[in-house]
């Protein structure tokens, strides 16, 4: 089982993965780590995890998500975020 804890007060926020401490400086990337880990092991849609960091009346760029995803990639661990090719993201609890 995957160790994983956030923590979103102040600035950094961090997150802790198998005790790395990651520190993130943007909103963004740390919003849509926070939704994915709060929900291991499901699948989040593209539109819910755009939701999250956008609200639901605000215009959304339109690869911005990708471009979070992907710098969160090369910031954690590899395989950590698992993409379900047009469904949506997901990080598996025991991966």
């Amino acid at each position: 089982t995957r160790s994983m804890w956030c923590q979103s007060w102040g600035n950094p926020h961090y997150v802790t993965l198998e005790g790395a401490k990651f520190d993130f400086y943007g909103v963004g990337e740390f919003v849509l780590l926070h939704e994915l880990m709060a929900q291991p092991d499901r699948v989040l849609t593209r539109d819910r995890l755009e939701q999250s960091l956008y609200g639901w009346n605000e215009e959304v760029d339109s690869n911005t998500l990708e471009v979070h995803i992907h710098h969160l990639r090369r910031k954690l661990f590899s395989g950590l975020i698992r993409t379900l090719r047009g469904v949506g993201y997901m990080i598996e609890r025991d991966a």
